[in-house]
């Protein structure tokens, strides 16, 4: 007879996918998350990143130019996509430019000064 537990197994955290955290600073022509998700999957895209660039944060600025942004990405992807985006050009090439990264999201919100949403 076969029991099968009604608990769903958990991938203990050693067995889930690497990832890490940017901090970017966004060009003023993405307003809204949509506008910025869409850019980021077409940067993806170009890029060749195994997976999609995923939004976590994102503050519109009044005041300056630049909003800022929190992204996640899979660890094989993080080397390529810093390459590109981690220079002064990157702000005028793909509309991004990446200010802090980490293996932690909690340490990338506490550099930018962003609060964690509710």
């Amino acid at each position: 007879m076969l029991i099968v537990s009604d608990m769903a197994k958990r991938l203990t955290k050693a067995l889930r996918g690497k990832r890490r955290w940017f901090g970017i600073k966004v060009d003023s022509q993405y307003t809204t998350r949509r506008q910025l998700s869409d850019h980021l999957n077409s940067l993806a895209s170009n890029l060749k990143l195994s997976k999609q660039i995923r939004l976590m944060d994102f503050e519109l600025s009044a005041k300056d130019e630049f909003s800022l942004a929190i992204i996640e990405v899979k660890l094989p992807d993080y080397n390529l996509l810093r390459e590109n985006i981690d220079n002064d050009e990157s702000i005028d090439t793909f509309g991004v430019q990446s200010i802090t990264a980490s293996g932690k999201i909690r340490l990338v919100r506490d550099r930018l000064n962003l609060a964690k949403k509710q």
